[in-house]
């Protein structure tokens, strides 16, 4: 937050952290100018999300909007082409743990400037949220970000507003981090009443009128705002009373082997759930090697051991 709130206080502490940002903009910008333009020359269609995409359409100065890299979005069936692209360009790709619906590449430039890029394919890698919003609607609803460039496209407001709502619950627990809350603020502060309602009406369809409720209380609570455009306006009592799967992200006192049970829940058939299970017990080698700095493969018995006596004991943890 501190080159926004150096913007509007002027306070000193925050000088160097807001000069950084200024400085590090124009390298981020320039060097995503470049990847755009090679995934429209393979044919790759991208979408832009969350924080750099608000920081060129919902804040007056891109560097205002910290982040510490770039989401995009992508159809499934266009990854081999877009790993290619990153290939090429000299990026690096991290090893995930397998079920993950995302990748991330990284590459340092001659400036020293670091470009780290997450690549998704699905809104949220839990399945209970992975299909609340599908890549074909996304398309078909974006909009061009012409301070990026000619090949620049993002969520509609209507879409980024649910989008943020949802980051924050399903992939970090009501996490309260206040760039968050002010990407749903000033979001919420730019849409229409009409928008206000199609919002309402898109997150009652896909069963996340709990977690979008919890996400503008929390903005609210920390940046303002008046009653326009809340849920009690638009959706009935018993449609914001009704039980939702994805609710159970919200109760601090549940437990994870609570969402464990809604993730499998979420999942069609015992094949897919069997593959989560296994993928969460046992992820690639590749991975337990990167992730514990291990060389020796006689070193993964040992390493899968540990991993699974502490996700067991994590199941049985409060999630904080």
């Amino acid at each position: 937050m501190a080159p926004l709130l150096y913007a509007q206080s002027g306070d000193p502490a925050l000088r160097h952290a807001a000069l950084r940002a200024a400085a590090l903009e124009p390298l981020r910008l320039a060097d995503l100018r470049a990847l755009l333009e090679a995934f429209a020359a393979r044919g790759v269609d991208v979408l832009i999300t969350k924080g750099t995409a608000l920081a060129y359409s919902l804040y007056a100065s891109p560097d205002l909007r910290p982040r510490a890299d770039t989401d995009l979005l992508i159809d499934a069936a266009q990854l081999d082409a877009a790993r290619a692209v990153f290939r090429e360009l000299g990026y690096a790709e991290s090893i995930n743990s397998g079920d993950m619906q995302q990748t991330t590449f990284r590459r340092v430039d001659a400036a020293g400037a670091d470009h780290v890029y997450d690549l998704h394919w699905a809104l949220a890698n839990t399945p209970v949220f992975a299909d609340v919003l599908g890549i074909d609607e996304l398309r078909a609803r974006s909009v061009p970000l012409p301070r990026i460039g000619a090949h620049a496209r993002t969520l509609s407001d209507v879409d980024a507003l649910l989008y943020a709502c949802v980051h924050r619950v399903a992939h970090h627990f009501d996490d309260d981090r206040l760039i968050w809350l002010a990407d749903i603020h000033f979001l919420r502060e730019r849409m229409s009443d009409e928008e206000h309602a199609r919002f309402w009406a898109l997150a009652a369809e896909r069963e996340v009128v709990g977690v979008c409720m919890r996400s503008i209380e929390r903005a609210r609570e920390f940046f303002g705002g008046g009653e326009r455009g809340l849920a009690q306006q638009f959706l009935d009592a018993a449609t914001i009373a009704r039980r939702e799967r994805t609710r159970s992200y919200l109760d601090a006192r549940q437990r994870r082997l609570s969402v464990l049970r809604a993730e499998l829940g979420a999942l069609r058939g015992w094949r897919a759930r069997a593959r989560r299970l296994r993928l969460l017990a046992f992820p690639p080698a590749s991975y337990m090697r990167s992730r514990f700095g291990a060389r020796s493969r006689l070193a993964l018995p040992w390493l899968y051991a540990f991993r699974a006596a502490k996700g067991v004991a994590r199941l049985f943890r409060r999630v904080t």
